[in-house]
């Protein structure tokens, strides 16, 4: 009888041990920006534009994908015609994205309106409202598992196995 139990569990431990070693391999990838725009206003400006390019350039390293671009375009309760900023904000990012390669349907807009709870304030009564926040993110074929281990990627977070 204690013959059989070890045979058995040897054979469950070899034939499951395979799968568990390599099962949960994962990586996080991604690049982002954020920015404050001044209060009422919608054009993104040159330093705005340099940092979205320049994430969108680290992104372009990404071998055998295309981009998604992730935008949170918001305005802060206390701005005027909150509606048209966000529609605005968005659209703006949206064609500077276009312009840099990033297909129109992979880009993902989300508009938020920011209340006191979601805004950072500053010593002096002065708010911080990244009122635009862009995120680009691989889409792969299958998994994206296989960039965690490419030298043409950084990764945000380490391999987890």
């Amino acid at each position: 009888m204690k013959n059989k139990l070890f045979a058995l569990l040897f054979f469950t431990t070899t034939a499951v041990m395979p799968w568990l070693s390599g099962a949960a391999r994962a990586c996080t990838i991604g690049e982002e920006m954020q920015t404050q725009l001044p209060f009422n206003a919608t054009e993104i400006s040159n330093a705005d534009r340099l940092a979205i390019a320049d994430i969108v350039i680290e992104a372009k390293k990404w071998p055998d994908v295309q981009i998604q671009a992730v935008v949170i375009a918001g305005a802060y309760k206390g701005e005027d015609d909150l509606d048209r900023l966000k529609d605005a904000r968005a659209a703006n990012v949206r064609a500077y994205l276009q312009q840099l390669g990033i297909k129109s349907g992979n880009i993902i807009t989300d508009k938020k309106t920011f209340t006191d709870d979601m805004v950072v304030k500053i010593p002096g009564g002065s708010l911080t409202v990244n009122q635009i926040v862009v995120e680009l993110t691989p889409i792969c074929e299958g998994s994206c598992a296989r960039l965690c281990n490419d030298p043409r990627v950084t990764p945000t977070s380490k391999v987890i196995q």
